[in-house]
């Protein structure tokens, strides 16, 4: 093969792929604009509420014990502090996982002021029924109100809810039976955070009451619940660091698992579609009056893998960039980089032969979608494995699947960047049994190539594949 050739067709193939608009807005430009509009779509997620619920709660508390806790608990000025502290648990959310300049910060405290202005809250009317009142009449004026319409959810003579409390909510009637609890019966419709409102009320007076009647000191409780953790440090060879724990243990295996499909599928996908193209417009044959079928297959496949490579070290590098700056570059380790490109190269070759083959034996998009379907599936299943993987990356199903091409990369990388490596020789070996698949692969690509680019009429089916590998 003529290696001049090939870097031509390759680099058209880069060029005609990367150096256009589309492929500049979609891989650089989306990105930039997603990171800078994230606190703009935190605040209009925030404000994209319903209309606050206004309305009657009738509280039917047997156990006359609860009603005047629950009532102030629920009173309009009491659910506003508590939305004041959520507002401000939303500041230090976002300040903390989104990497932003101290201006943006401050930015983004001003408009979350500015929404908690404007949102508004649930407001209730709290009325104690008393513990002989009938509940079937006050569901049967709730049920008259929602059939008649005639009160709507911002109107305070609307009823929201009945509360139905227990006799023995707050006393045990015996040891044996324990507590009892309470049921709410709701209008249709509310807002989720009416319902949480009611329920978290009724059960945070429900748990005073029982703490005042058992003599013990609520916040005394919650003192001694309390118990300050600071961060965890582990310990390594190179000293201290932060312990990665939660979910920091899932992010950088599924991250490197993700950016190896997308880089691999965005590659094979252009490969496939512009071989189609190029045979569908019979572009190819002048092709082929240049150069052989193998070097304008290789071409193609190196210059699409330029394309996916040119992705990886963007997104690859925009991940690095964040680490560094929440500090927490001690979450992954050089090593781990290295393999992804690597990993990245076998992958891109297996799943790039067979688009290439796919392309190259279709005569257009709609024909290729039902030999495309198992391919898709098998870039699927690393999905379905990575659960189980990156919570036991030596177990003998991550050991396994990390030696069965074409998934074997995706399983291998998520084992890599996990808390528990796979040993050096297990990594060098998959490394060799993929480089392996790679050369199969190829040749599989090559001969279907050489004989379905310049076929055309009826779509081949399996075996029809065959039997031009066995032709060519």
């Amino acid at each position: 093969m003529n290696i001049s050739k090939i870097s031509r067709v390759a680099g058209r193939e880069f060029a005609s792929t990367a150096i256009t608009k589309g492929f500049i807005i979609g891989a650089l430009v989306l990105p930039a604009v997603i990171a800078a509009i994230m606190p703009l779509v935190i605040l209009l997620t925030m404000s994209a509420q319903p209309p606050a619920d206004t309305g009657t709660v009738y509280i039917l508390d047997r156990s006359a014990d609860v009603s005047e806790t629950l009532v102030d608990r629920l009173a309009p000025e009491a659910v506003e502090a508590r939305w004041k502290e959520r507002f401000d648990d939303v500041k230090e959310f976002a300040k903390n996982a989104i990497p932003m300049a101290d201006d943006q910060k401050d930015q983004i405290d001003q408009r979350i002021d500015q929404a908690s202005k404007t949102i508004r809250y649930p407001e209730f009317r709290v009325i104690p029924a008393g513990p002989d009142a009938s509940i079937e009449e006050l569901k049967a004026e709730m049920q008259d109100q929602v059939a008649s319409g005639a009160k709507g959810k911002g109107d305070l003579e609307t009823i929201l809810a009945i509360v139905d409390i227990d006799t023995d909510s707050t006393r045990k009637v015996n040891e044996e039976e324990g507590y009892g609890g309470f049921q709410v019966f709701l209008r249709p419709k509310l807002n989720d955070e009416t319902v949480s409102e009611i329920k978290d009320g009724v059960r945070w007076s429900i748990r005073q009451r029982r703490y005042e009647n058992a003599g013990i000191n609520r916040t005394q409780v919650l003192e001694i619940s309390d118990v300050d953790e600071r961060a965890s440090q582990e310990i390594t060879e190179e000293g201290e660091k932060k312990a990665s724990t939660g979910i920091t243990t899932f992010i950088i295996p599924v991250v490197s698992m993700i950016l190896l499909l997308i880089a691999s599928m965005t590659g094979g996908q252009y490969l496939l579609t512009t071989t189609i193209e190029e045979k569908s417009n019979r572009v190819v044959e002048v092709l082929l009056s240049a150069c052989s079928p193998m070097e304008l297959m290789t071409g193609k496949i190196i210059g699409q893998m330029c394309v996916g490579l040119s992705l990886l070290i963007v997104y690859s590098w925009l991940g690095i960039f964040a680490l560094f700056f929440m500090e927490r570059m001690d979450l992954i380790d050089w090593t781990t980089i290295v393999l992804i490109f690597v990993f990245f190269i076998l992958a891109y070759f297996m799943f790039a032969s067979l688009m290439a083959a796919i392309g190259s034996a279709v005569n257009d998009m709609r024909e290729a979608q039902s030999l495309m379907t198992p391919v898709i599936m098998m870039m699927m299943l690393p999905y379905f494995f990575f659960t189980p993987v990156i919570r036991a990356p030596n177990s003998m199903l991550s050991t396994i699947t990390s030696f069965i091409p074409p998934i074997s990369p995706f399983i291998m990388i998520m084992r890599v960047a996990s808390n528990d490596p796979p040993p050096v020789w297990q990594t060098g070996l998959v490394i060799l049994v993929n480089a392996v698949a790679v050369v199969v692969f190829l040749w599989f690509a090559a001969k279907v190539f050489r004989v379905g680019l310049l076929m055309f009429g009826k779509p081949p089916n399996l075996r029809t594949l065959i039997k031009w590998v066995r032709m060519a």
